[in-house]
């Protein structure tokens, strides 16, 4: 059995934890004591587990505990190296929840130590595509082939190889002024543009596990942490993903150089080089996960295990797994 397959099955308890915790705020405009309660709840769960864990890319500064903050060590084992580094955001969509809104989900990537990039705080360029033909000819060429032509190209040749015309597609961008030419030209060239205000990974999942579905690509620029959440589940999914560090800020620009990262355009093999796992547990619901329900005094939640033997389905109910099953979208 895939290795990571099992760890899965204990880190998804951490997302489990972190949705029931927060949902006595859900809809109540309190982002803070939300994200603090999403993070603690996760953060407890985590440094209970008898394995060595680093996070990598968190929540919080180092004196402002319980934040989960980079570097912090996690896990029962915590005193070695550590074995896995984690990517977590306990309360994605924060704003989407506060509202009350769909797509928030507590969000864990775990991957052995030094097998992701430490990265800037900051943006990233990205495109996403589902398994296709067109997925596999920018998966033939360099990285910034697929990002650097613009949209009205991209969509010409996801057109070319796929065998759709561009007036069936629809492309995921984020509703933000910096998106304004990428909306523009999708719409002049004759394609849909599905405006989301924030939830890329879930928009991600919707593109990668229903590629038939109504969206065609992701494009634009999102969160760089959560490009490496898009990276992971394009590798285990055999979708394409490609992302570039796009520095807001000097201070970024310079971590970015520091690292070796800017100007790179990167694969989703090259953000993350080696099998893990990604643990995605619905708060409020979307289209392929349920939120957070009440079932007489206790709480429901469902959950999603990707690792490279596929995608799992696990339902939770007060903490103790009830069922699992190959996830059907």
């Amino acid at each position: 059995m895939n290795p990571f397959h099992a760890k899965g099955l204990s880190l998804v308890l951490a997302t489990d934890a972190a949705s029931r915790a927060v949902m006595r705020w859900s809809g109540k405009d309190k982002k803070h004591e939300a994200d603090h309660d999403a993070v603690e709840a996760m953060r407890v769960s985590l440094d209970s587990m008898p394995m060595a864990m680093r996070v990598l890319i968190g929540e919080g500064e180092k004196d402002q505990a319980p934040m989960l903050f980079a570097g912090e060590r996690l896990g029962t084992g915590k005193t070695g190296d550590p074995e896995l580094d984690l990517v977590v955001d306990p309360l994605e969509c924060t704003t989407n929840f506060s509202r009350g809104l769909h797509d928030s989900m507590s969000v864990l990537l775990a991957a052995p130590s030094g097998s992701i990039p430490a990265i800037p705080g900051t943006y990233m360029t990205q495109i996403l595509l589902p398994p296709s033909p067109a997925a596999d000819y920018f998966a033939s060429r360099p990285a910034a082939d697929s990002i650097d032509p613009g949209i009205k190209n991209i969509l010409g040749i996801v057109s070319k190889h796929n065998g759709i015309n561009v007036s069936d597609m629809l492309v995921v961008v984020q509703d933000r002024p910096r998106h304004a030419e990428i909306i523009h030209g999708a719409r002049s060239a004759g394609a849909g543009v599905a405006l989301i205000e924030s939830g890329s990974i879930s928009a991600a999942a919707e593109i990668l596990l229903r590629p038939n579905g109504r969206w065609t690509l992701l494009y634009g620029t999102y969160g760089a942490p959560e490009g490496l959440i898009l990276a992971y589940m394009a590798r285990v999914t055999g979708g394409y993903f490609a992302g570039r560090i796009s520095p807001h800020h000097p201070l970024f620009a310079e971590q970015a150089r520091e690292l070796g990262l800017d100007d790179q355009t990167l694969p989703a093999s090259e953000w993350i080089v080696a099998d893990g796992c990604l643990c995605l547990t619905g708060i409020h619901g979307n289209t392929f996960l349920r939120g957070v329900m009440r079932q007489g005094q206790g709480l429901v939640t469902e959950s999603l295990l990707w690792t490279a033997d596929g995608v799992e389905k696990i339902v939770h109910e007060n903490g103790v797994q009830m069922q699992r099953a190959d996830a059907v979208f």
